[in-house]
């Protein structure tokens, strides 16, 4: 009797002490604070993740000695969470959210509002059509000049040739000048003794 009696204890201690499974039920988390998913039961454990109020997540295990429930998130994501952090119906805010429209549509507009936009419209076609003619403008002008800087580099070009050219025909002429001179002392040189020289012979003879 003692046996059985030890036996039913022990079982029933172990089936408050140790985790059993939950029905796989689907829980809410609160909307008061955020919720964190822990790898173990302690504060110390590693955080996973954080649990967003009005979040979907599946009960896989119960510790109700620990106060903690083994949850699954949508994202196939586990971990451990209080319990008192989860609760059975959608929290209102979250129906809030879920209900609400996703976009807005907006107002059908007037004709007098089309026609105002349309003007609108017409009115910065202009400007870019203006922009756009005094952009060519400027590119023409552009073109031009580029033009007339080569054409000027031409000339200053075919300048710089023929000034190169007189001051190498200079050069020769002052060259040929310094020849006849040159050719023109040495002839005198060479003539003048003589006719010195003839005529001391003539006025010797009288």
């Amino acid at each position: 009797m003692r046996h059985s009696l030890r036996i039913f204890l022990t079982f029933f201690a172990l089936m408050h002490a140790w985790p059993v499974l939950a029905d796989n039920a689907v829980r809410f988390v609160v909307e008061d604070h955020p919720v964190q998913l822990r790898s173990g039961f302690s504060d110390q454990d590693h955080i996973l993740a954080t649990l967003h109020p009005g979040e979907t997540v599946k009960i896989l295990k119960a510790n109700k000695k620990e106060g903690q429930e083994r949850v699954q998130r949508e994202s196939g994501e586990v971990g451990w969470v209080e319990s008192q952090d989860l609760t059975e119906t959608l929290p209102e805010a979250a129906k809030a959210s879920t209900s609400a429209p996703l976009t807005e549509e907006a107002p059908a507009k007037t004709p007098d509002q089309l026609q105002q936009e349309l003007g609108r419209l017409q009115s910065e076609l202009v400007q870019v059509r203006a922009a756009s003619a005094d952009v060519l403008r400027i590119q023409a002008e552009r073109d031009q000049l580029q033009s007339t800087v080569i054409s000027l580099k031409r000339e200053l070009e075919t300048l710089s040739q023929e000034k190169n050219t007189l001051d190498e025909d200079q050069q020769q002429t002052w060259f040929l000048i310094g020849g006849i001179v040159l050719f023109g002392g040495v002839l005198i040189g060479i003539l003048l003794p003589r006719i010195s020289l003839r005529r001391r012979n003539q006025w010797g003879s009288f």
